[in-house]
């Protein structure tokens, strides 16, 4: 094998943009749709971030007329791990980064309990049904450490999958460049906002479930 294919075949994906442009993703291969059916991908794809495109998750440059805002906003929550130590196992949680994906209130209840303080009881369930569901957490948010080992990643090869009307899902250590030197909370996965309207760019924080942003085609 040339040097020239094996460097090609070893080439990670990235996701590059600044403040005011959508997101410009380069070498992805694998490309999904709420459904889990594949989209079309390039070597070189621009994709929407302003929830406006007619050609969604596509950009079609409808983000020209009125620009593209991408800082962060007042308001936000604190991007701040706090950690709920159970018998067995800690769960850590940063709501600053949260896309209120909703996967752990609805899949285990007795551990992540909506609206109630604290809302996070670690001895709720066994420790391998909440490592399932933090393993589910599509933004980085929910992590945690059994013993002296904390684990916020998973082995997975690089993705972005569409969130049905929400963000997308960016898995497999994707790496991300902007000028504000983003990081997300997990290296391995995070969540980048589609709708517009996040407090948090380029972070998703749940605000499509708000503003009423739709992509019924995906």
């Amino acid at each position: 094998m040339s040097a020239d294919k094996k460097n090609s075949q070893q080439k990670k994906p990235e996701i590059v943009f600044t403040k005011n442009t959508p997101y410009m993703v380069s070498d992805l291969e694998s490309f999904y749709n709420s459904k889990g059916e594949p989209l079309e991908t390039r070597p070189v794809m621009t994709l929407c971030r302003c929830g406006e495109s007619k050609n969604k998750p596509y950009c079609d440059g409808t983000h020209v007329a009125k620009g593209i805002d991408g800082e962060k906003k007042p308001g936000r929550p604190k991007d701040k791990v706090r950690s709920f130590a159970g018998k067995d196992i800690t769960i850590n949680d940063n709501r600053g980064v949260c896309s209120h994906d909703r996967s752990c209130v609805n899949l285990l209840p007795e551990v992540f309990k909506k609206g109630k303080r604290p809302w996070i009881n670690p001895d709720g369930a066994s420790v391998r049904e909440i490592v399932d569901v933090i393993e589910k957490c599509p933004s980085g948010a929910l992590s945690y450490t059994i013993g002296h080992v904390t684990c916020t990643s998973l082995d997975r090869e690089p993705a972005v999958k569409v969130a049905k009307n929400g963000p997308f899902e960016i898995t497999g250590g994707i790496l991300l460049k902007d000028d504000m030197n983003s990081k997300p909370q997990s290296a391995e996965h995070y969540t980048l906002c589609r709708c517009g309207g996040s407090k948090n760019k380029p972070f998703c924080d749940g605000s499509h479930h708000e503003n009423g942003f739709l992509d019924d085609d995906n």
